[in-house]
């Protein structure tokens, strides 16, 4: 009773973090709904807390983003541009959160793989419905929900209940990765087919690029995974000339853009607004001129930098959103982590990734084809971590934890499945025992 009890609480957790904006819209309420991954964080040092008491160990899954946290607090101790010991501490945490939120979804719901399976495809279906809204009601859909109107071609970017188009694409790459690799490699035809109804649903629908970058990513992996290599280098190659074509066709203002943001961020970063760009040129800036440890937690590129000198120092705190900045200046994880831990910071995340790929490459070891499922969702992350605040808003971290954890759950399932009739015979045998003649 208690299991199940628990079960559905972070059931209704994980949807209302998923869908935060669309409850907050709903409700009015801001607080209650946007801060939800506070729970997750607090329920990870429960799990971690009980761990150590009852073993006095905690496994490494846990173990390594706590001594992440504790390396980046005690360092930024000693940084010039310190804020203060409250900040610092729930900053190094908002820099971890996803790797929580992943040990925290998996220790729930590891072994009830069936229970997870529905709430994996009733979250599915709830965005699928949210997009097939969107597109029907178009800005009506943004104005009932006191969303802003995003307009890219003269196109209306759909955002579903994500709320954001960024949020939706994430999904959408996401989801291609479970149609094509969940089960181990796809078939060429498979693969092609899901390409184009998704690249089109990016460009026409979300008019986001950032998911694209998953096709690419496939692909490439297949060429690799594939014995026959020169088949598929010919398939590949002509695929890339069709996609050339047709960017050249309808996408013209994808490549636009794209040169746009380019030549903000190298030739002309002194004037750019480009946010992006100007977090990650300054953020490798920092890097150096700080090597190794960056100017500590809450200096740069997080919610909790507001009113930091490091804006300053570097020439940028009067430009644009620097100036009058509200919520923090964040667009890109790397950047963030360059900035404020500088290449230490970068080493420990990429530990704690490695960490995360090994924990689910031993839990596939019975069926080492599906860790290309697994192997492709991490190179998303390495693309979304330079991109993206990956691992510091609330949707990525949980989007992702679901994901991979809908393979490790069903692994656990598969196995547990195998041993209940040996267990089921052992136990026969020892209520009939063999007669001896």
């Amino acid at each position: 009773m208690i299991k199940q009890i628990r079960l559905w609480f972070f059931a209704v957790m994980v949807v209302l973090m998923l869908y935060n904006k669309l409850f907050d819209a709903l409700t009015g309420n801001h607080d209650i709904f946007t801060h939800l991954d506070i729970l997750f964080v607090g329920t990870f040092l429960m799990f971690t807390g009980i761990q150590f008491i009852t073993n006095l160990k905690i496994n490494k899954l846990a173990l390594r983003p706590l001594i992440t946290i504790f390396i980046f607090v005690i360092v930024s101790l000693f940084s010039k541009y310190y804020s203060n010991f409250n900040n610092t501490v729930l900053c190094a945490f908002i820099h971890v959160k996803w790797f929580l939120i992943f040990y925290v979804v998996y220790e729930i719901f590891k072994d009830d793989y069936v229970f997870f399976k529905r709430l994996f495809f009733m979250t599915l279906f709830m965005s699928a419905f949210g997009i097939l809204i969107n597109f029907i009601l178009q800005e009506q859909f943004n104005n009932y929900f006191n969303q802003d109107i995003m307009i890219r071609d003269k196109k209306l970017r759909m955002m579903g209940f994500e709320m954001h188009p960024n949020n939706l694409g994430i999904l959408l790459s996401l989801f291609f990765i479970y149609v094509n690799f969940f089960n181990g490699m796809p078939s060429y035809t498979k693969i092609i087919l899901s390409t184009v109804i998704f690249a089109g649903i990016c460009v026409v629908l979300i008019g986001s690029r950032t998911p694209l970058i998953v096709v690419p990513l496939s692909f490439a992996y297949l060429l690799l995974g594939k014995k026959d290599k020169i088949l598929s280098f010919i398939i590949i190659i002509i695929i890339s000339i069709l996609s050339t074509v047709a960017l050249v066709l309808w996408g013209q203002s994808i490549i636009d853009r794209t040169k746009k943001n380019l030549t903000a961020i190298t030739e002309k970063q002194d004037q750019s607004e480009y946010l992006r760009g100007i977090m990650i040129y300054n953020g490798f800036k920092i890097m150096f001129m700080y090597f190794p440890v960056g100017t500590g937690m809450a200096t740069f590129g997080t919610s909790l930098s507001i009113g930091s000198k490091v804006y300053d120092d570097i020439k940028i705190g009067s430009r644009g959103v620097f100036d009058t900045m509200t919520g923090g200046a964040y667009d890109s994880n790397f950047a963030s982590i360059a900035g404020e831990m500088g290449f230490l910071g970068i080493v420990l995340i990429f530990w704690l990734l490695n960490t995360i790929r090994l924990f689910c490459r031993r839990t596939l070891i019975y069926h080492p084809e599906r860790m290309h499922y697994i192997n492709i969702i991490f190179l998303t992350v390495l693309v979304y971590f330079v991109v993206h605040p990956l691992f510091i808003n609330a949707y990525p971290c949980m989007i992702y934890a679901v994901f991979l954890n809908i393979q490790l759950s069903r692994e656990r399932y598969v196995i547990a499945q195998r041993r209940r009739p040996k267990i089921a015979e052992h136990i026969a045998m020892l209520l009939n025992p063999p007669q001896i003649a």
